[in-house]
């Protein structure tokens, strides 16, 4: 073909999955066979957040097919953009005025670099997400975000003419469409639900011929992205963790297991009190008459004033603010609650505090954990003048957990008073006690790799529910196989956590977080230095040579001179810090974060 071009991202610092501040650098490689006559070579840095929704097409005619009614709507905003020619370099293109160069067989490489931002840039850009573009799938055009009609091109020219006469009518249309951007984080990489949401970043060369006739060179290299971790602010989450320690978040429901009673039974013999003389026999005609009250009966109301209601509850709590990170473990604790004093479930009055009487034991058979992602789209249909904002959403339950607990027992006779004060709920001033379950039965609820972190962006947001479902009995059961057992005596209760935020796992170094920016190791200079000598001064030639050696160890102290700008240095911008941050943050840390293969195909757009 006589030449050759591609481009390829350094993963080599990051593991492949990059985030906010971080710096992309990478090599195009041109092989050249045959001579060939190029404009320019350009490398652009994108991320396209794409969309698509089939809507109920409007027609006048009511003998069309279903299908015929029904229109493709697709969305697409260019989220991250930055671009940079590697050819012709920066010196030739400022001395010559030259539009077409001419590149002599050879590998030629051009070293590219950018740097992610923070923030989306879909405002900034939302001409560009207005360009026209064409399917040849399903040869459809999609003008301003919506598909091609036949008013489109007339509303179009009908708002040009408006807009030169000073008409205000179209002017604002195109105002309310701004409307429909908005500034936020950059989203992360998104796939794994078709053509309906997709997050796509990917480095981009356009190798520019010189002739209209000769089709362009281009390349792609799609990556992956995490955003940092961040608050709504966007400030580093938990920087205030310190002052917030005993903040806690928590879901709770009740349930009340109902006329309990005690497997241990104690009586009370009184020593001071003589005993009643025995009763006189009754004779048969008395019995008769008066039968009184049978053994049978005594040991019935015996059980009855002896059985009491155990009322508890289950609960999940997580540290203020709450989150899930995929692939870590458990961020959340499990306990079960409840406001009836321990030595109501203990021998105390019998002389025995310790012993248990079997009235706050509970069986835990089985633990549900799910997770439910929410994937909320948005597609905007314009025919150059009006526009409608259509709106969808998908819906996905992800297994976390299913453990067959069998019989793990619990006795609120050994629960503890609560010592937390923001978790007293609807109990309202009665104290409360809690039993921690065993991290052990829970520590299998890891969140898989390929989940998104939340996110909202222009036109797609991503948002978690997590349940958390638990079956406790009063009673032990014998075959857990058994249905009818398990539904007989078993009793479940969900807890359901909403708009669970779920992060990337990516976030800042402790030492940028404290109010210094000295390294811990740095030595401290001693209190009365002695002053070295003045060296004479090096001639011009040295300092030039100087300047590009590495410069010695020196264990003796420096000094400067007394000036305002060295003493007093300028303080490190916002960007600095967080880019410093994430550089010392540990390359190890980063979660792979896969995607599915449709994230790696029809980049080259």
């Amino acid at each position: 073909m006589g030449y050759d071009i591609k481009v390829e991202i350094d993963r080599s610092s990051t593991g492949g999955t990059f985030t906010n501040y971080d710096t992309i650098r990478g090599t195009v490689t041109l092989a050249v066979t045959s001579s060939i006559s190029v404009n320019h070579i350009s490398v652009k840095l994108e991320g396209v957040s794409k969309t698509e929704l089939v809507v109920p097409k409007v027609s006048a005619k009511r003998d069309r097919k279903d299908k015929e009614r029904d229109k493709r709507l697709q969305d697409e905003h260019k989220v991250l953009y930055d671009t940079m020619i590697v050819f012709p370099p920066d010196n030739v293109r400022q001395v010559s005025s030259a539009k077409e160069f001419t590149l002599t067989p050879g590998n030629y490489r051009y070293p590219f670099e950018f740097k992610i931002p923070l923030n989306n840039s879909c405002v900034k850009l939302s001409g560009i997400t207005n360009a026209v573009s064409f399917n040849p799938q399903r040869f459809d055009f999609s003008i301003n975000n919506g598909n091609f009609n036949r008013n489109t091109i007339r509303n179009i020219a009908t708002s040009y003419i408006n807009n030169a006469t000073g008409a205000q009518g179209p002017q604002q249309a195109q105002r309310d469409q701004g409307d429909y951007h908005i500034v936020s984080q950059l989203p992360p990489s998104l796939s794994g639900i078709g053509d309906f949401a997709s997050i796509k970043y990917f480095v981009k060369v356009t190798c520019k011929r010189a002739s209209l006739l000769k089709m362009n060179l281009r390349a792609t290299d799609p990556f992956i992205f995490l955003p940092l971790d961040l608050d709504e602010n966007n400030q580093i989450l938990g920087s205030n963790q310190s002052r917030e320690d005993n903040r806690e978040v928590f879901v709770r429901k009740d349930i009340v297991f109902k006329n309990k009673v005690p497997s241990v039974n104690g009586v009370v013999i009184p020593s001071d009190k003589k005993l009643p003389p025995n009763p006189r026999p009754r004779g048969f005609l008395t019995r008769l008459l008066d039968p009184g009250t049978s053994s049978g009966n005594t040991a019935s109301t015996s059980r009855q004033e002896n059985s009491m209601d155990v009322p508890f509850a289950f609960e999940v709590r997580f540290r203020h603010p709450a989150f899930l990170i995929p692939t870590k473990k458990p961020s959340f604790k499990l306990f079960l609650v409840t406001s009836v004093n321990p030595n109501n479930f203990n021998n105390a009055k019998f002389g025995r505090p310790d012993e248990s009487n079997g009235l706050g034991v509970i069986f835990m058979q089985r633990l549900i954990v799910e997770l439910r992602s929410i994937t909320t789209i948005s597609v905007l249909e314009s025919d150059g003048h009006s526009k409608t904002i259509h709106r969808s959403r998908h819906d996905e339950k992800i297994p976390v957990a299913n453990n067959a607990l069998n019989n793990v027992k619990f006795d609120f006779s050994n629960a503890t008073r609560q010592k937390s004060s923001s978790t007293t709920s609807n109990y309202g001033s009665r104290e409360l006690y809690e039993i921690e379950i065993p991290a052990k039965y829970y520590e299998n609820c890891i969140l898989p790799d390929r989940l998104s972190p939340s996110f909202t962006t222009c036109n797609i947001s991503r948002q978690y529910n997590l349940s958390v479902v638990a079956g406790f009995s009063s009673e032990r059961i014998v075959d857990s196989r058994n249905q009818h057992e398990m539904t007989a005596k078993v009793r479940y209760v969900d807890l359901q956590c909403t708009d669970m935020k779920v992060l990337s796992g990516i976030g800042m170094s402790n030492s940028l977080q404290s109010p210094s920016m000295r390294p811990e190791k740095e030595p401290l200079p001693p209190k009365k230095p002695r002053r070295p000598e003045a060296p004479p001064l090096p001639s011009k030639s040295q300092m030039a040579s100087q300047q590009n050696e590495p410069t010695p160890h020196d264990p003796s102290p420096h000094y400067e001179q007394a000036d305002s700008s060295a003493s007093n240095p300028p303080l490190p911008t916002y960007d600095d810090v967080m880019n410093q941050s994430t550089s010392s943050n540990g390359r190890g840390t980063r979660r792979q974060y896969q995607q599915d293969e449709q994230y790696y195909v029809n980049t080259d757009v």
